[in-house]
């Protein structure tokens, strides 16, 4: 019952670890975007979100994939 309570505890901080990270990158990231024109700033926008939607369906299938066979 500890072991389990341990390995939450473990998934908790990674979490928070990559939330943090997340957090840098997109705040480093729109300093940037913010300095372009608006019209840029769209087109980057739609594309920054097709990119890591793309990306996250991606995994998704491959873990899927391997979780099936």
């Amino acid at each position: 019952m500890g072991s389990n309570v341990e390995v939450k505890q473990l998934d908790l901080t990674h979490r928070a670890k990559v939330r943090k990270e997340w957090l840098k990158i997109w705040a480093s990231l729109g300093e940037r975007i913010l300095k372009l024109p608006k019209w840029m700033q769209d087109i980057v926008l739609k594309d920054v979100n097709n990119a890591v939607e793309n990306r996250i369906a991606t995994m998704e299938m491959i873990n899927n994939a391997t979780r099936t066979s």
